[in-house]
């Protein structure tokens, strides 16, 4: 009978396991292979086996290192602006009134597609009838080249991932904020905290994990950014914004249809992935705050 059971089981799930190897593993694998070939489907008699050739020519690429580098401005700047941010908004607005009308008034930015959102703000940007510079111009600034000049173009799209983003912080801690245990609160309360410190002592101690947590999801967001810039700027001027993911994108189906360098530079990518978010888990101790490491041992 348990026989029986444990076949019906497999049975059941066997679908979901094909589609999940299908879908997922053998792509995977197939990329992998083809970063160690010379496979161009714009060239002919192209798939040989090439070794670890694509892999060096990465780190000669003036293109992929400016790619990466921008790539690393996002995780410096943009990441810690949204965590900030949405920290921030999810501790003021507590209490408030109209709280729930102005929740969701916070969440509009996220519910926008991506390339909804990356072509309104590129309206807004524009150079000469944009809303942006009009405003400035009022101030007494001058217009802005938004998308024109290198330096503007990476703050403007910094700009709408922040805009885009934040509330997804925003969400996350607001929900934890609101299951936090009412009684250590109280009881902080009567102890004579309130304000900044109870929040300092009591409360981002107990949101710590949740923090860490959706600092890890942003960094891996962030690593994989590519609507918001093809949707704006292309990558340009030049390859000022152009992103890690982006480049890997011109390079096997925008620009050229080398499928072994773009591989390869995706295969770098999840690499980096992987060892940046076990990185962060060992320096921010997450195991430990989430309780993980006392289950293990128990």
């Amino acid at each position: 009978m348990l026989m029986l059971n444990r076949k019906i089981a497999l049975t059941l799930v066997l679908p979901a396991i094909v589609l999940f190897l299908v879908m997922t593993i053998y792509p995977f694998v197939y990329m992998l292979y083809s970063s160690f070939t010379d496979l161009d489907l714009s060239k002919p008699n192209t798939g040989k086996f090439i070794g670890l050739r694509n892999y060096a020519d990465i780190f000669r690429d003036p293109l992929a290192i400016s790619s990466i580098e921008y790539t690393g401005l996002l995780l410096l700047i943009a990441v810690p602006i949204e965590m900030l941010a949405g920290l921030g908004l999810a501790y003021l607005i507590r209490g408030l009134i109209g709280e729930k009308v102005i929740r969701s008034l916070f969440l509009l930015p996220m519910m926008v597609p991506a390339a909804v959102g990356g072509f309104a703000w590129k309206m807004l940007f524009n150079y000469i009838f944009g809303p942006v510079n009009y405003f400035l111009s009022l101030l007494g600034f001058q217009k802005i080249e938004w998308f024109g000049k290198a330096t503007s173009a990476k703050v403007a799209v910094m700009i709408v991932e922040i805009w885009q983003w934040t509330p997804f912080v925003f969400l996350i801690l607001y929900a934890a904020m609101q299951s936090l245990p009412k009684d250590l609160l109280d009881a902080g309360k009567v102890d004579g905290a309130s304000g900044w410190k109870l929040f300092r002592y009591i409360e981002f101690p107990l949101l710590r994990p949740i923090v860490y947590v959706t600092l890890l999801l942003r960094v891996i967001d962030v690593l994989k950014t590519f609507d918001i810039v093809y949707m704006t700027t292309f990558g340009g001027p030049g390859t000022a914004t152009s992103t890690w993911s982006f480049y890997a994108y011109k390079v096997t189906v925008s620009y050229g249809w080398n499928i072994g360098y773009g591989s390869a530079l995706c295969v770098i990518l999840v690499i980096v992935s992987m060892v940046l978010v076990n990185m962060l888990i060992r320096i921010l101790n997450i195991g430990k705050e989430l309780g993980l490491e006392r289950e293990r041992r128990i």
